[in-house]
């Protein structure tokens, strides 16, 4: 059980001028943690402990972001309601710029499809940038919104093409009681290419719980429900999550998605996830990989299934600089659909304005 620190305790904690014992920056609010796992795991690590002002002071900070009216008893406090507004460069690679088809032809059974040279995908470099507000609004004692809108433009020279994204996302974050949350989010986004247009949105409900699994070991469960909204159909899914600060620095998460069967709609059956942040050279190191396998799909009276594996890693190249790479395969039951691709992208720090 998540035990909080006493006023008075803190306070005298504060009068000692030792050090962080375990450098808890780093190990409780790395990449990837949730603002309160991380909570959860710097209030263990100070139990008993000599603390530094400025640790005091993160924690404090980070304990109020997350709608604790007192945090460690310190006097400063964030303001209820935040506003956040940025730019960002883009550079990546796209396997599909115009949204378009396969180059292979479509074959089913012993009927052959050649497609229009005009609308096979493209692919290739785009650069271009975006902007995105975000903002969070704390109400409560542990409840607290966050919201947010984006748009980009990327832009390919090499075809004189355009791809532009829109979303905007919404949350309710309640803490519930001891260390039980129960959240809300709701999302939408679209993507506009030269020849498709595609929307999809998300609402789900999620309850999580923190807990200690073994000693210096910091975890957050999750079970929760979602509805996905796509063009042609909507599904319902069961979603669990497992993420956990180690205590060797390491953080690691999985997620399952598991989908209701949708008829003649090739929608998800089930998806894994994970991810895997490690400390190189002081700088975190994101390997992730996912399996999904999607099924129900039919066309012309042939059915289609799908499964798609994808691996990625990222690592920061310089101090607003992130370089990734990539490489997502799928195979499908009908070829015409197969794709092997790599991906790479810089991921520059966003520009407050």
């Amino acid at each position: 059980m998540l035990r909080l620190i006493s006023h008075k305790l803190m306070m005298a904690a504060l009068g000692l001028s030792s050090f962080f014992p375990t450098g808890v920056q780093a190990a409780c609010y790395g990449d990837g943690a949730s603002g309160r796992l991380g909570n959860y795991c710097a209030l263990d690590k100070i139990q008993g402990a000599k603390v530094h002002i400025r640790t005091a002071q993160l924690i404090d900070y980070k304990l109020k972001l997350e709608g604790s009216t007192n945090g460690l008893g310190l006097p400063s406090r964030p303001a209820a309601n935040t506003v956040h507004k940025a730019i960002y460069p883009i550079l990546s690679y796209s396997n599909n710029i115009n949204g378009g088809n396969s180059p292979e032809p479509l074959m089913l059974g012993d009927l052959v499809f050649n497609g229009d040279e005009e609308f096979v995908r493209k692919e290739g470099v785009v650069a271009g940038f975006g902007a995105g507000l975000s903002g969070r609004y704390i109400h409560a004692e542990g409840k607290y919104f966050t919201y947010g809108v984006n748009a980009s433009y990327a832009h390919s020279p090499k075809y004189g093409l355009g791809m532009a994204t829109t979303s905007a996302n919404i949350s309710s974050i309640n803490h519930i009681k001891n260390s039980w949350y129960l959240d809300i989010h709701a999302n939408t986004s679209r993507v506009r290419k030269d020849i498709s247009d595609e929307t999809n949105s998300n609402l789900s409900i999620i309850t999580s719980k923190l807990f200690e699994p073994s000693d210096s070991t910091y975890s957050e469960a999750s079970f929760g429900i979602n509805r996905y909204f796509a063009e042609s159909y909507n599904q319902n899914q069961l979603l669990f999550g497992y993420k956990t600060i180690h205590a060797n620095d390491v953080y690691s998460a999985f997620n399952l998605t598991v989908g209701d069967a949708v008829e003649n709609e090739l929608a998800t059956k089930f998806a894994l996830s994970g991810q895997i942040v490690v400390q190189l050279a002081e700088q975190p190191l994101k390997l992730s990989a996912s399996y999904s396998k999607a099924d129900g799909g039919m066309l012309l009276g042939v059915e289609r299934d799908e499964t798609t594996i994808s691996l990625s890693a990222s690592y920061p190249i310089w101090k607003s600089l992130t370089a990734s790479v990539g490489y997502k395969k799928t195979d499908s039951t009908i070829d015409y659909f197969d794709v092997s691709t790599p991906s790479f992208g810089l991921q520059f720090a966003a520009i407050p304005f």
